[in-house]
């Protein structure tokens, strides 16, 4: 075997440790998981976690992590767009709907991370890991900030306050994946309509009033 496909294969069970993780990590919370009932989800001996991951907290930081990346993907697009602030909000919010749909395992990791840096009394090393996870949850959470901020400048939203209109938005958005089940046979069109509308019912008290 070359070192490429056993590095593929590598990848590919790093990936279904992280996944395995994630779902245990939503069922059972940060503090009730153990690597044992990682393993177990797997189907695999503990030494398969250990592998990848050299403890629980290093364990929970990368799915943490992943969760970031996948919301910021999705929300560049939506922040190149050229167009209104109110076009820019709205596929803000409607990738991060998807998201919660589609990676919803990962997106419940997050409140989590917010519970553990406040809350948790983590080591010295966790603690700097987990400042970095938080500036990257900020960062994303400026993004929303920002498009609300030119939504007041070019009249296509009705903000009295950025920062409270982000806070506000994300907090019904996110707890999409809480409440989300996807159906039998369900597919990509069905959520991504879903998605449209949870996102229209949600940013309907920002829009600006239309002219005419």
């Amino acid at each position: 075997m070359t070192a490429l496909p056993q590095a593929r294969q590598s990848h590919a069970r790093r990936e279904e440790v992280l996944a395995a993780a994630a779902e245990c990590f939503m069922r059972r919370g940060y503090e009730a998981t153990s690597m044992d009932d990682v393993a177990d989800a797997l189907g695999a001996t503990k030494g398969r976690v250990y592998h990848h991951f050299p403890s629980k907290p290093d364990l929970f930081f990368e799915v943490y992590r992943r969760a970031m990346e996948i919301l910021m993907q999705g929300a560049a697009p939506a922040m190149a767009d050229a167009g209104t602030a109110e076009r820019r909000l709205f596929g803000l919010a409607k990738a991060h709907t998807l998201a919660m749909m589609e990676s919803q395992t990962f997106q419940r990791s997050l409140t989590l991370g917010v519970d553990l840096y406040r809350f948790g009394s983590p080591s010295d090393e966790h603690k700097v890991v987990l400042e970095d996870l938080m500036r990257l949850r900020f960062t994303y959470e400026d993004l929303f900030r920002k498009v609300f901020a030119e939504g007041q400048a070019d009249g296509s939203l009705k903000v009295p306050d950025p920062s409270l209109a982000m806070r506000t938005i994300l907090g019904a958005l996110n707890w999409v994946a809480v409440w989300y089940s996807p159906r039998p046979g369900e597919d990509r069109p069905h959520r991504d309509k879903l998605a449209e509308q949870i996102v229209e019912t949600v940013l309907g008290g920002y829009l600006a009033p239309r002219s005419g």
